[in-house]
């Protein structure tokens, strides 16, 4: 299989009040292309902030990281903005779905950032909300969707774009049990397919469903045994 990330020896400090908080502590990674790995810890642990630098928001202190194989570190902000939007999916604990949308119109909106015409946006669109189940709920709003529901949406804007990686923050965080396992299966589904998907989550039992768990404790990133 081809190398979806190296990371190697990463570190990053923040500021905090007159001292600092050594968030990452020299950090190695590397994950499959089509591998579902799973980063499990408590908050503040730094799962966080592994994921806005796995995202490209954010760059680390010291250390290596490529995607792809390309140097992210070497990238100027221009070229990161397009790997953000080209390559990579996010998928959040929150959805952060506009309320005065619908699904379809939800599952679209990146779609106007690469360029694409309204009417081939919308087939994307369409394609990936029927691809997470929600072929029929393209007109609701979020609030006549379930929690369950509106993370499938935030899913589905994630895969419209066909990005290489999906990033999914805690998705099932603010979902009942039943909601969380539904999405789990998906994503797991989506594994199966050849997609390629790093979740962080505080609950042990969400992290066993990936093809490998790792845990962030006080920065530090180990597999888990």
């Amino acid at each position: 299989m081809a190398e979806a990330v190296r990371m190697k020896g990463i570190e990053r400090h923040y500021r905090a009040g007159e001292g600092a908080v050594h968030a990452l502590r020299r950090v190695d990674l590397q994950v499959e292309e089509g591998e579902f790995l799973t980063v499990v810890g408590r908050s503040g642990s730094g799962k966080s902030t592994l994921m806005n630098i796995l995202g490209c928001l954010d760059p680390p202190d010291r250390g290596s990281y490529h995607l792809f194989g390309e140097d992210i570190c070497r990238c100027r902000e221009g070229r990161l903005s397009r790997i953000r939007n080209r390559e990579i999916g996010f998928i959040f604990q929150g959805f952060n779905l506009l309320p005065g949308l619908t699904a379809l119109e939800n599952t679209a909106l990146p779609l106007a950032y690469r360029h694409l015409s309204r009417r081939e946006g919308l087939r994307r669109a369409e394609a990936a909300l029927v691809q997470v189940g929600l072929g029929d709920r393209m007109t609701h709003r979020p609030s006549q969707l379930s929690g369950g529901q509106q993370q499938r949406v935030a899913i589905a804007r994630a895969l419209a774009a066909n990005p290489r990686l999906l990033l999914a923050d805690e998705p099932t965080g603010n979902l009942d049990s039943r909601s969380g396992e539904e999405v789990m299966a998906l994503l797991r589904a989506l594994s199966a397919e050849g997609r390629t998907i790093i979740l962080i989550t505080h609950d042990d039992r969400v992290a066993r469903m990936g093809s490998r768990k790792m845990r962030m404790e006080d920065g530090i990133l180990s597999p888990e045994r």
